[in-house]
């Protein structure tokens, strides 16, 4: 057997099978969210059958393996004001469930407005506001803008003082102990 040259970097052969082994989880990966993402669309596609739903366009997967909503409608302005409907898959519901957005966005951003049962929630969601979940708060930054609010050194008071420095005490030991959890179950 010949030395390696000085250039070339000897790869461990458990390290080759480590690398092998990763790969392999990671296709397996993408292959289910794949496989999920179709049954997906022929679940939505069977659902619009079934109600004798000719889609614009029907359910699919992306170029990049994410679900593609059905089109069931075009935007209307015209006599009366038509959002566009889509039917997607409720994972939560674990049905077809319609989507709108408003058609006077430049990029508009789709949102549930209710699950499909019948013809006649297509055509009660053309006119409902799509509803978006709220965002979740960030306790971490409200806890900070609220240290950095309450400054203990301009109060004249000095109990007052006292009971603005254990706020931002408990407040600290609160996220150096959430911050703990977190990067405690990002290792787990």
């Amino acid at each position: 057997m010949t030395p390696p040259a000085a250039d070339q970097t000897v790869v461990p052969d458990w390290l080759a099978a480590a690398e092998a082994a990763h790969q392999e989880q990671q296709i397996g990966t993408v292959a289910q969210l794949l496989h999920r993402a179709q049954r997906y669309a022929d679940l939505i596609n069977a659902r619009l059958a079934d109600l004798g739903i000719e889609p614009i366009e029907a359910a699919g997967v992306d170029d990049r393996g994410t679900l593609r909503p059905a089109r069931l409608t075009q935007p209307e302005v015209e006599p009366y004001a038509y959002y566009e409907v889509r039917a997607a898959w409720s994972e939560d519901d674990k049905q077809v469930e319609l989507h709108t957005a408003d058609w006077e966005d430049h990029d508009p951003t789709f949102g549930r407005v209710r699950l499909l049962h019948s013809l006649a929630d297509v055509a009660a969601a053309r006119r409902e506001t799509p509803t978006f979940p709220a965002p979740r708060r960030d306790y971490l930054r409200e806890a900070i803008r609220a240290i950095d609010g309450l400054d203990a050194d301009r109060l004249n008071n000095a109990q007052v003082e006292e009971i603005a420095n254990a706020v931002h005490g408990n407040t600290a030991a609160l996220l150096h102990l959430a911050d703990t959890i977190a990067r405690t179950r990002t290792t787990v």
